[in-house]
């Protein structure tokens, strides 16, 4: 990031046939153009394990966002105490 702006880079991607009219379709029911809405994509499926990234995504949020983030934590490890 350059003062809180996303530094983009241009490129090309070979991908299946049915892959770009979904990511089209998505994309524009999300409101978004397709290149972001794949860069999301991309984010959230390395994510599903990488607890670096997890911990960067919530590290960028806003100061409110955390804090419901930690709360709904410190809920999660409450009801595994009463399991």
């Amino acid at each position: 990031m350059v003062s809180g702006m996303v530094v983009r880079t241009k490129t090309s991607l070979t991908l299946d046939e049915g892959s770009i009219p979904l990511a089209r379709s998505r994309a524009e029911a999300e409101g978004l153009d397709v290149g972001r809405w794949l860069d999301r994509a991309i984010r959230h499926e390395a994510a599903r394990g990488d607890v670096d990234v997890i911990a960067d995504w919530e590290a960028s949020l806003p100061p409110d966002d955390q804090a419901v983030l930690a709360a709904l934590d410190a809920t999660d490890r409450h009801d595994l105490g009463a399991a």
